[in-house]
């Protein structure tokens, strides 16, 4: 896409910047830290350090600076500049070490952006001043034209529009709608942002009054019939073959093809502290078969993808419960599902994937702690249907913090420990092993740091690696002996080198290659990508063993190349 001159966008609203916060952006293709200091002063950077590429929304706010990650370096607000480099505390940074800033300005409770220096333009006037009510943001996968054509017919969705009285508005990158619904006056404005050529973030607001409905949620399920009409006819949400000159041979396609689903949220529930709870409906004429241990993917109103397990027992099958844990950082996936959804309206899911399966025919020990604990509720729920021997530990901090009490209740062997600190958690895991009959298995899902203690713990009892099966929602990777690399690209046939530090994702991005991610840990499998020839790195928990030893794909967000030359069916 071709950055227009001197031309501001909206990039978010200024609640997004909360304190101490740091939000991902994204403009004409280019990635944005957005941050506000302690002063309230508004920051637009380029999302990368200076030192090794990685990005700022994965470092700290510490209120006048941002501090990368990956070393500690720290720029100040405003010019950006480097103003400590742990490694050498003693000297002064050079003045060259700076973040890419860009002209950045508040005001009508949004945040615009202008990928010019500082010394851009000053922000115009808006043709349409925003409207009393602001609606949530919504990510677009398709081009600024595309949506800003779809925006248009956005008045006939609503059933009691008067279409004599539609008026419409429009400049670059704002659209105004005026109509009638029966007797009552509607309005409201649209204010596009190119994210990149093929997704469009829609920022809009409405007349705050708007008898007999809730407008917030009148308008967002306008926006999202919308959003999903305009997707389908794009073909992005409708499952698709492959075309063959995009198959190297069946178990090494780029991608896995996606069985997706809409689905109606039935209900929307707190379940413990910091938790809430779906139940989606499936159709009537049957939705997904599954086992426990299961997960599906949720395309979130924030526009993010993320993974939950399914809660439910063996004889769920006409709905699907999946239970959010507020994330402290989370960056709109589950945020989103706590806030901005309610019963009534529709999701777009995953069929389920499964890569934490009980082994029939065996006795089973279930371990979770905080929210691990919904795909251990389905295995428990299932070996208590099969007539075989199994015990629940559920670790979690206090009984506000206990999800689900009402299923683990119906599981005739549980043990809820509250409160433990980490020796007493300890103890207690070390004689649950010890006491273990010979022949069982072990299911850990919660924190790492949970799973790591189990594993040890299990190795020390005895136990036997194919007997101890874990589930993982995070990843941590780390970059210290990381290598450059050379890529190729097979139907193109560009040639590049990854450097140090830097993912394979990024780097592919920076070349305008389109590449879905969403965990960037290597978690989730949104990024898999075939391997034609190389020997890749793997980094991530997703691939089974046999598809790491096959060495036909990776997860290009977290893995790298043990190979000099890696070369990959794009």
């Amino acid at each position: 896409m071709t950055q227009p001159d001197n031309r501001w966008y909206p990039v978010a609203q200024s609640s997004d910047l909360a304190l101490r916060h740091v939000f991902h952006g994204q403009l004409l293709g280019v990635e944005l830290a957005l941050w506000r200091d302690d002063a309230q002063q508004v920051n637009a950077w380029e999302n990368r350090c200076p030192h090794r590429s990685v990005r700022f929304t994965l470092g700290v706010n510490l209120g006048s600076r941002l501090r990368c990650q990956y070393h500690g370096w720290q720029y100040q607000g405003g010019d950006g500049r480097c103003t400590l480099i742990p490694a050498s505390s003693q000297s002064t940074p050079p003045a060259s070490v700076c973040a890419r800033t860009f002209a950045v300005s508040e005001a009508h409770g949004m945040i615009w952006v202008n990928l010019q220096p500082q010394q851009a333009q000053a922000l115009p006037a808006p043709a349409f001043p925003p409207l009393a009510l602001h609606l949530r943001s919504l990510p677009f996968r398709a081009a600024l034209d595309d949506v800003r054509q779809a925006l248009a017919g956005y008045a006939q969705l609503d059933p009691d529009c008067q279409l004599d009285s539609v008026h419409l508005q429009q400049t670059d990158n704002q659209l105004q709608l005026s109509w009638r619904s029966g007797e009552q006056p509607c309005q409201v404005q649209f204010w596009l942002q190119p994210a990149s050529a093929e997704r469009t973030i829609v920022h809009s607001s409405t007349l705050a009054g708007h008898p007999g409905i809730d407008p917030l949620r009148w308008h967002n399920r306008i926006l999202n019939v919308l959003r999903q009409r305009l997707e389908n006819q794009a073909g992005l949400i409708a499952t698709r073959r492959p075309p063959d000159s995009l198959r190297i041979a069946p178990a090494t396609t780029a991608r896995r093809p996606a069985q997706t689903l809409e689905v109606e949220v039935l209900q929307h529930w707190t379940t413990a502290s910091e938790i809430v709870a779906l139940k989606l409906a499936l159709p009537a004429d049957g939705g997904f078969s599954f086992e426990a241990g299961a997960h599906i993917d949720v395309h979130t109103p924030g526009g993010l993808v993320r993974q939950y397990s399914l809660v439910n027992a063996p004889d769920e099958r006409e709905h699907l419960v999946i239970g959010v844990k507020l994330e402290a950082q989370s960056r709109g996936g589950s945020r989103s599902l706590h806030h901005d959804l309610k019963a009534g309206e529709r999701l777009r899911i995953s069929a389920p994937k499964n890569n934490f399966r009980l082994v029939p025919g065996t006795a089973g020990i279930l371990i979770a702690g905080g929210i691990g604990i919904t795909p251990l509720l389905a295995m428990g729920a299932a070996l208590q249907a099969a007539d075989r021997p199994y015990e629940l530990h559920y670790f979690v901090r206090s009984e506000s913090h206990v999800a689900f009490p009402e299923r683990l209740h119906q599981l005739r062997h549980n043990c809820i420990h509250t409160g433990l600190d980490p020796q007493q958690t300890r103890e207690r895991l070390r004689i649950v092993l010890q006491q273990a009959n010979a022949g069982t298995h072990l299911y850990v899902c919660g924190p790492k740091a949970l799973i790591d203690l189990v594993s040890t713990l299990a190795s020390e009892a005895g136990w036997s690696d194919s007997q101890v099966h874990f589930e993982l929602f995070a990843n941590t990777v780390s970059h210290d002996q990381d290598q450059p690399f050379r890529v190729r690209l097979q139907h193109s046939g560009e040639e590049f080198t990854v450097p140090a530090g830097v993912s394979l994702a990024d780097s592919l991005k920076a070349r305008g290659i389109t590449l879905d991610t969403s965990c960037e840990q290597g978690v989730c499998g949104t990024c898999r990508t075939a391997v034609v020839y190389g020997e890749p790195e793997h980094r991530d928990v997703y691939l089974t063993r046999e598809e790491r030893q096959g060495n036909r794909c990776l997860m290009p967000c977290v893995s790298r190349s043990k190979s000099e030359l890696l070369v990959l069916d794009l």
